[in-house]
């Protein structure tokens, strides 16, 4: 019901009475009893598909009555924040996220809290504890992670935008294997308090919506961003990364994702090969020293804050998933990861700054584009595979490393697997790459 339209749309119908606030609830309430076996919320709360009770100051927010989800390491107060583990299942936050203030102050209702990859350390979301996050579109994959339950519920059409967090593509990742918008901001766009946190570096709340309208009018209502429509009507100029972003592909993604940027080309967009290998050698040094160091930092502060503080070594004993809990263990008693380790990945941070800096302005760029995973998703039976962390974020860690932001759009046909295509801009452009985005989706013919 109401599934074709945009946020704004809805809300506008709502608002002058062409549309039917409650009835739409009713409906969304009928699918989520009918989406069980997906596995996409940890709790959830009906209360939110109340119908139109608000004052009429209240029905003038951007976002009233729009029901939105939080992966289940966001505070909101009334709900428990898990994480996806054992060892924060009966913790309740006094407050909520600053992100989740936002949302509630533009009208948006809470539905609930999505499944996830236990404490985001994985990407697939297969939880031990809450499940595995079954794919809507294909029934015996993955949906992906670390957000899958976010990406999961706006696949499957319970909740028009889902909020995840992103420390080196768990929003992006799921979005891809989803068959929606997934979007990081540039790091420190939304607020980061009141999450459970894997770096500080790295992670950001994100977006997952159906399409580029609606997280651009979500992202633009979340910042104050002025909606003045880019002046200039030059051809767009794409960055095609040649050595790192696209090798080594399943052939699927390379076809899907290359047919869509010579459908680009074919319109006047100027594609630009660039030299990307320096990108893929200094990321290989941050990628793990820097998350892992700053854990142990982190997540310790953040139960300190919560009055949890002293739980911290017992929460990392209840870890179900045995991989996790061996990394993390590892650490803690006998460091892989040094000081000096954690120091270099930050020096080699500022050399991929200043190289992707100068890509964009040795070839005068917009944008950069690659396919967001090399692969599609896994079979359920194959997510528990220890291999898949370093193939799935391979090609959306150097974003987050960069403080980019970055949009997976897919680009697959109908009824096939699932396929994201990454735009990336320079760290700031936030309101300029989904607007790029959104102009290259209707050459496309995305939604």
């Amino acid at each position: 019901m109401y599934s074709q339209l945009s946020i704004e749309a809805l809300v506008d119908g709502f608002r002058q009475g062409n549309l039917c606030l409650d009835s739409w609830h009713r409906a969304l309430l009928d699918q989520y009893a009918d989406a069980g076996h997906l596995n996409s919320f940890i709790s959830f709360a009906p209360q939110a598909f109340s119908g139109d009770t608000g004052t009429p100051e209240q029905r003038q927010a951007p976002l009233y009555g729009i029901p939105v989800s939080f992966k289940d390491n966001i505070n909101v107060s009334g709900l428990p924040t898990t994480a996806g583990t054992p060892g924060l299942a009966d913790y309740q936050p006094a407050a909520d996220a600053g992100i989740v203030q936002r949302f509630k102050a533009l009208g948006a209702r809470v539905a609930g809290k999505n499944n996830m990859h236990e404490l985001s350390f994985g990407v697939t979301s297969a939880n031990l504890s809450y499940g595995s996050v079954v794919n809507p579109r294909h029934l015996q994959h993955s949906a992906g992670g670390s957000s899958g339950g976010c990406a999961a519920a706006v696949a499957a059409g319970l909740v028009p935008c889902a909020v995840g967090t992103d420390t080196g593509g768990s929003v992006r990742i799921p979005a891809a294997f989803c068959g929606v918008v997934g979007f990081r901001p540039s790091t420190g766009v939304y607020p980061g308090d009141g999450i459970v946190p894997v770096s500080q570096t790295k992670d950001s709340p994100g977006l997952l919506t159906r399409s580029l309208e609606d997280a651009l009018f979500v992202h633009r209502h979340l910042t104050g961003t002025s909606c003045a429509a880019p002046t200039e009507a030059k051809p767009l100029r794409i960055g095609i990364p040649q050595q790192f972003f696209w090798s080594e592909l399943e052939t699927k993604v390379h076809s899907d994702c290359r047919a869509a940027i010579d459908c680009l080309a074919d319109q006047g967009v100027e594609m630009v090969p660039v030299d990307d290998r320096l990108i893929g050698e200094i990321n290989e040094s941050i990628q793990f020293p820097l998350p892992i160091f700053e854990f142990f930092i982190d997540f310790p502060r953040f139960l300190l804050k919560a009055g949890q503080g002293e739980r911290f070594l017992d929460i990392l004993g209840q870890i179900r998933d045995p991989q996790i809990k061996k990394t993390l263990m590892a650490q803690l008693e006998s460091p892989a990861i040094s000081y000096e380790d954690y120091v270099q990945a930050l020096m080699s941070k500022l050399r991929l700054d200043r190289e992707y800096a100068g890509l964009f302005q040795q070839h005068r760029l917009d944008l950069i584009a690659y396919p967001t995973v090399s692969c599609t998703a896994p079979l359920l039976s194959d997510s528990g595979a220890q291999e898949h962390f370093e193939h799935f974020v391979r090609n959306t860690d150097p974003a987050s490393n960069l403080a980019a932001p970055s949009v997976s759009v897919p680009v697959a046909a109908a009824g096939s697997l699932p396929v994201g295509l990454s735009f990336d801009a320079l760290p700031g452009q936030d309101h300029q790459l989904l607007q790029m985005a959104q102009q290259l989706s209707r050459l496309l013919a995305l939604r």
